[in-house]
């Protein structure tokens, strides 16, 4: 019999400004000398410490005895390997020096931490010390060391910590975010050091009082609105009461976790399975709490809603369509992609167990194995398209973006843009993010937001809506076809053919409908390194010293001037790098169209490309035909919105 079944359920912006519901009010600290009635002393397993209540050190020693020993709570231990500078970094921590990364250098805080100061300008790493990233190097050095005084040196910044902070929901320290990464990192924490000898009675009264403090706090004055800081509190209080079984309320915070994810989830994903703040790192870190507390609940014997679990599973379909060959996803809205190694598998391994999916591993590890049986994937409801030639690591990857107003400031005014990467390296690269608002690097943060960083069309630079509508999605053995455009403008909309031929080549067709004056311009920002104009002003090509470079083409006859720019990229938070971007500005306003090709090669020179609108198309036209060649192999490539049909023909 599943323990805490379910019965039935109801229907990374840092700052959010926390108003309790009406009539409600703040609560007060749970005593620690009271922590035993917050227990359910008639569990069996709790026999000694009941005889012992009479007597609370007592009672509380055996409590920690019993913690140490306790085998029935099966919970999730991925740690990385401590090295050197990891072990250092715990040194670091225990004489109050504090490395949270950001860009900064370490911060030494004193003998007496202010755990609310802000040493650097920045609210981000105020967040990370209420939100317990210190933990990690010291619970690392224990378990690599078992030296007994990183163990003592979580403890006494725990005990430190909660004694500054009584419970307090309008706090900053109580806000949603904080209170659910915290309680998560108390429970991590707390599985990995209960038999360390270093839980005594004292400090678990302490620690248990706290813990009653945070889930009273989520379960009175949950989240509701739909947001990953929804999820990230609910599954908090879910941790916080599978770890602490023994707790009165436990069964019931389960309860409500389980309803507030259910409810919460279905409004902030798509019924395709994508996270509606439109960014693939936000979409991962929803996708991973959720999985991850699915299988702790299983691993543990408490049954969570089979619509939760059906549209988690639907969240991972999504994650694998949008893995590039190098296991990265695009950088859309306020996502991030390190250099490097590739992302940790954890979670798509996770998910792989859970749900009976091997290609989930196999993608994840960037191993041989099983892979989806499709190559190509439309998600139009949530305006998300992946194309790709294959599955390995040489494969074209091309990513785009055109979607409907986000449910949080994540997304960027950027529909249409795309990413693209081909033969081992990325060649079309979205902005990045850089920074939050309220950072010192907050005001360069509309830079790399901005309509013109990104790979689309603007109309006198300015940025644009997000108002898009899905046109057209074809998949065929030849290749793909996909149409979509936006209201980007006042009497402006963009619409955006893509045409895939043999997947190998890329051709775009812009389109500017309507009347709306001014100068009409369509980006694409290369990845960092050296760039060519070509002759005639009408082609750029890359001149990467290694991998594949991209050719980008338009015909002599384009009605466009091509320039290059400066411009930048971040792939990490506060850091950023120069780039170009090349620019073609048309010479007509609305209605006007642009023909452009894109082709990734390995030769050092470009293979020859020739390409032409055919048939008198005019902007607007349901039927579109593109006659393309490249290195002497023809192809003729179809659309036709009435219709809703497209072809991809090879000519003899």
């Amino acid at each position: 019999m599943a323990k805490g079944r379910y019965w039935s359920f109801g229907g990374l912006l840092l700052l959010s400004l926390w108003q309790p519901a009406a009539g409600q009010t703040g609560l007060e600290p749970f005593p620690p000398e009271r922590v035993l009635e917050a227990l359910d002393l008639a569990r069996p397993e709790l026999a000694s410490v009941r005889a012992a209540a009479a007597d609370f050190p007592l009672a509380m020693a055996r409590l920690a005895a019993y913690y140490a020993q306790r085998t029935a709570v099966r919970y999730d231990a991925r740690s990385k390997p401590a090295d050197a500078a990891r072990i250092a970094r715990a040194d670091g921590v225990l004489a109050h020096v504090f490395d949270l990364g950001f860009g900064y250098a370490p911060q030494r805080y004193g003998e007496d931490i202010d755990w609310m100061a802000d040493p650097v300008g920045d609210i981000e790493w105020v967040a990370a010390m209420q939100r317990f990233y210190w933990q990690a190097p010291l619970l690392e050095a224990w378990e690599a060391t078992r030296d007994r005084k990183y163990a003592q040196g979580w403890v006494r910044l725990t005990s430190d910590w909660i004694r500054k902070h009584p419970v307090d929901p309008a706090h900053f320290a109580w806000l949603d975010i904080q209170v659910g990464l915290r309680a998560a990192a108390w429970a991590a924490a707390f599985n990995r050091l209960r038999g360390s000898g270093v839980i005594e009675g004292p400090f678990l009264a302490t620690l248990l009082a706290g813990v009653v403090d945070h889930g009273r706090k989520i379960s009175l004055y949950p989240r509701r609105t739909a947001h990953n800081k929804a999820v990230i509190e609910a599954v908090g209080l879910l941790r916080l009461a599978i770890m602490f079984p023994e707790l009165r309320d436990s069964r019931r915070w389960i309860e409500q976790a389980w309803e507030l994810l259910a409810d919460n989830v279905a409004r902030q994903v798509t019924p395709e399975g994508v996270q509606r703040e439109w960014s693939p790192s936000y979409h991962k870190l929803v996708a991973s709490l959720l999985v991850e507390a699915l299988a702790l609940a299983r691993d543990n014997g408490y049954e969570a809603p089979q619509s939760l679990r059906q549209l988690t599973e639907k969240m991972f379909d999504f994650w694998l369509a949008m893995t590039a060959p190098d296991g990265h996803a695009p950088m859309f809205g306020d996502s991030m992609r390190r250099a490097g190694a590739r992302p940790d598998p954890g979670p798509l391994l996770v998910a792989a167990k859970l749900f009976g999916r091997p290609e989930l591993a196999a993608v994840a590890e960037g191993r041989s194995g099983p892979r989806p049986a499709w190559l190509s994937r439309a998600f139009p409801l949530s305006g998300m398209y992946f194309l790709r030639s294959g599955w390995d690591p040489e494969a074209i990857f091309l990513a785009l973006h055109s979607s409907p107003p986000a449910i949080s400031g994540h997304d960027q005014p950027d529909n249409g843009t795309f990413e693209l990467y081909a033969g081992a390296g990325w060649l079309i690269i979205d902005s990045g993010a850089y920074a939050y608002p309220n950072t010192p690097f907050a005001a360069e943060r509309d830079w790399f937001r901005r309509t013109a960083a990104h790979a689309t069309l603007t109309l006198n630079g300015a940025d644009s809506a997000n108002a898009p509508r899905h046109l057209l999605w074809w998949s065929g053995a030849h290749g793909d076809v996909l149409v979509f455009e936006n209201e980007s403008y006042p009497r402006l909309v963009h619409r955006r053919t893509v045409f895939f031929p043999g997947r190998r080549s890329i051709v775009l067709v812009e389109e500017a409908l309507g009347d709306a004056p001014g100068a009409l311009e369509v980006h694409f920002p290369f990845a960092p390194g050296k760039v060519k104009l070509g002759p005639g002003g009408h082609s750029a090509r890359t001149e990467f010293s290694a991998g594949t470079n991209l050719l980008l083409f338009a015909p002599p006859d384009a009605d466009a001037e091509l320039k290059l720019a400066k411009g930048q990229v971040s792939f990490e938070l506060n850091r950023k790098e120069p780039r170009w971007v090349a620019t073609f500005r048309l010479h007509r306003q609305a209605p006007a169209v642009l023909l452009t090709v894109l082709l990734p090669y390995s030769t050092g020179t470009p293979p020859e490309v020739a390409a032409r609108l055919s048939g008198g198309f005019t902007p607007g036209d349901a039927r579109l035909t593109v006659d393309l060649s490249v290195a002497g192999e023809r192809w003729r490539l179809r659309r036709d919105l009435a219709a809703q049909s497209a072809s991809l023909d090879r000519e003899p």
